[in-house]
């Protein structure tokens, strides 16, 4: 049974709006999360919320980490390495998970968590059954991004551009590795970019140029799961533009497109953590007939997953024509993320890029309880 929305109305409560901040979490996306988190503690209003920061360990336990807090001050929030440890007794065993954070304990849920467990649906399945509303897309857009594969599915079904590209099945690959060789080398050729399914931040990704190197990225691939996709390489600009909600309207909108440099051979996930890796350049210097079809095709591909608050959809711009790579749910949010940049362009600091995000949470709640009807 879902909880008295009126417990969640800070008026009639004469409250803030509790905040529990999720972070950290399983995936090798942890130590973003845990810089997203950070960020999130550090900027949001606390006239208008009171924060309660949760770390999800690499375990799965849920960790209360009000410490995080005295961390988090106005010169800006610490590196992740400085997140001290604490005992794992004080985490909540699964039943008081739903004490600590359901029936009304909690207003809203602010998603910091990228990867598997966090960015794929499970942790907003979990969240709808608390009866918990949460930043960000649903489970099933969630899980469609999430899964590089089936959202382009959707994608293509819904007239948007991809790359060529093939699947190898893990539980295949053993057995029928020169076959496989042989289709790819014979169907796509080299160049080509082999990657993980179901990951993000380009963790396992590797760019092959020539037959031999194709069976190890294929094999580091197969580490973070059973699916690998391998695409055709795609020269030109890169570029990625978000979307977000307009906080009037609640219709999602573009910002500006960030076009990115990276210094090493792609945007890999050093290239878009380490300082002074990559730049990236807001708004991109391409023609604006380009920028206006980027940012049409982003907005696009953000309706056809039923994407919700916000999203980050990454492609590449060639003699003028737009090839869409993937779409992100839960953009990152540390210091160097692509995101806040594209806000800041359009004039969204970073408190009133969190203050969107968590009132397009409540936004969402509001539609889901039938007070609202979800703009197309």
């Amino acid at each position: 049974m879902a909880p008295d929305p009126i417990k969640r109305d800070p008026i009639s409560r004469g409250k803030r709006l509790r905040v529990a901040v999720l972070m950290g979490g399983p995936s090798p996306e942890r130590d973003v999360s845990l810089a997203s988190g950070l960020q999130v503690l550090q900027a949001a209003d606390p006239q208008q919320y009171e924060i309660l920061p949760y770390e999800i360990t690499r375990e799965g336990k849920w960790l209360p980490r009000p410490d995080l807090l005295l961390l988090a001050t106005p010169g800006g929030a610490p590196q992740v390495g400085a997140v001290p440890e604490v005992a794992p007794s004080t985490a909540l065993v699964p039943h008081r998970i739903e004490e600590a954070v359901g029936d009304g304990a909690v207003d809203v849920a602010f998603i910091a968590l990228h990867g598997p467990y966090g960015e794929d649906g499970t942790i907003q399945g979990l969240l709808e059954l608390l009866g918990i509303p949460y930043t960000g897309s649903g489970v099933l857009a969630s899980a469609l991004a999430m899964d590089k594969l089936r959202s382009r599915q959707v994608g293509l079904a819904n007239g948007l551009p991809f790359p060529p590209y093939m699947v190898v099945d893990g539980g295949a690959w053993p057995g029928n590795r020169a076959e496989v060789v042989k289709q790819f080398t014979r169907e796509l050729g080299f160049p080509c970019v082999v990657k993980p399914n179901a990951q993000g931040s380009s963790i396992g990704v590797t760019i092959v140029r020539a037959e031999h190197e194709f069976v190890p990225a294929v094999e580091r691939a197969l580490e973070f799961g059973e699916v690998v996709l391998v695409e055709a390489y795609l020269r030109g600009t890169e570029l990625t533009c978000a979307i977000l909600e307009d906080p009037k309207t609640g219709l999602p909108t573009p910002l500006p497109v960030i076009e990115i440099v990276p210094k090493r051979e792609f945007f890999n996930y050093q290239a878009k953590y380490e300082a002074g890796a990559s730049e990236e350049i807001v708004p991109a210097r391409i023609p604006a007939a380009v920028t206006q079809k980027a940012q049409q095709m982003a907005l696009r591909a953000h309706r056809a997953l039923g994407c919700e608050g916000m999203s980050r959809v990454d492609m590449f711009a060639h003699e003028g024509e737009i090839m869409l790579l993937e779409v992100n749910t839960i953009p990152g949010l540390t210091p160097g993320s692509l995101l806040p940049k594209a806000a800041a362009a359009a004039g969204i600091d970073f408190p009133e890029l969190v203050n969107r995000i968590i009132q397009g949470a409540l936004r969402r709640e509001r539609r889901r309880r039938g007070r609202e009807r979800k703009p197309v």
